[in-house]
């Protein structure tokens, strides 16, 4: 690898199996903006090397990036549809009139597919994110359960970004805050319900094991890292921990201390291509609730290295 011209370094949590995805998430945006980027694990931190120097500060230019994209449920042409449908819809209203059968069924699609279905990162990333549905459920580490508002809780994540202090190389991945209600799902002015995360921070979950029962069936606002939920869930388009095959909801995932790219990276810690040098962690999905339908990323421990 060239010397690299920029680049930046966070702080991460090894056993953090959420924060470790949300560094590939970094990863995969970083390489988006500057082809070539690398990243690599070392030290309890994640560094991205840049091999063309960026014209500001990287990470804040990711993060602000990241802040203020626009991150839809449907294409541009579905989004067209869905509001001349709505607008539609409501001039009929005020005539005690409602659409046609076969255009309120596809209203109610657009509708659904824009809260729960894929979810596109734009400009400058380009990104689309449809993971929970292209694998088979032994290998997908989801966490939620049915058809939820996907979107919702990214757009809650993506608004809370902007509340993150300085120096962002330390606290982007430790910030915390309860989530919002985005403007676009809110019923009135005043309405700020708290929205629950995806579940990927493990040390969420620890505090609630602490304390013996969850807070949120209770009626208790928790806080969470938005950093690690969105880029989480961005991380793991691509790079996938590998499905345990000796206990179900259980996963592996393996840590590089070299600099690689994020196709590259990816093969790695899922342990398709092995590194000398690697270290493998074990997780396990927790369930959030008596029937198993809801989870969350349990703590990692360190299984082994690789030479």
């Amino acid at each position: 690898m060239n010397e690299p011209q920029s680049g930046f370094k966070v702080a991460v949590d090894m056993t953090n199996p959420g924060q470790v995805i949300a560094c590939c998430g970094l990863l995969e945006l970083a390489q988006r903006v500057w082809p070539g980027a690398e990243g690599w694990f070392q030290e309890s931190q994640f560094t991205i090397a840049l091999a063309e120097k960026s014209n500001a500060d990287a990470i804040d230019y990711l993060v602000n990036a990241l802040r203020s994209c626009e991150i839809s449920g449907l294409s541009q042409e579905e989004g067209d549809e869905r509001k001349v449908l709505e607008k539609e819809s409501k001039e009929l209203k005020k005539n005690h009139s409602k659409l046609t059968p076969d255009k309120e069924k596809r209203r109610k699609e657009l509708g659904e597919s824009a809260r729960a279905g894929v979810i596109r990162i734009g400009e400058p990333f380009d990104l689309m994110l449809d993971w929970w549905d292209a694998l088979s459920d032994e290998a997908t580490p989801k966490t939620w359960a049915g058809r939820q508002e996907l979107h919702r809780i990214v757009r809650a994540a993506q608004d809370a970004l902007s509340d993150i202090g300085e120096p962002m190389s330390a606290t982007l991945l430790d910030f915390r805050c309860v989530l919002r209600e985005p403007k676009e799902y809110r019923k009135g002015t005043q309405d700020h319900a708290a929205v629950e995360p995806f579940y990927f921070d493990a040390g969420r979950l620890a505090h609630r094991l602490d304390v013996g029962f969850s807070l949120d069936t209770l009626g208790f606002e928790t806080a969470a890292r938005p950093s690690v939920e969105l880029l989480c869930l961005i991380g793991l388009q691509r790079f996938r921990p590998a499905p345990n095959s000796e206990k179900k909801w259980d996963y592996d995932y393996y840590i590089w201390s070299k600099p690689l790219n994020a196709p590259v990276a990816a093969a790695v810690f899922s342990g398709v291509a092995p590194l000398p040098g690697w270290q493998k962690y074990h997780f396990h999905l927790l369930p959030r609730d008596d029937q198993k339908r809801y989870k969350a990323f349990g703590p990692a421990s360190l299984v082994g290295n690789k030479s």
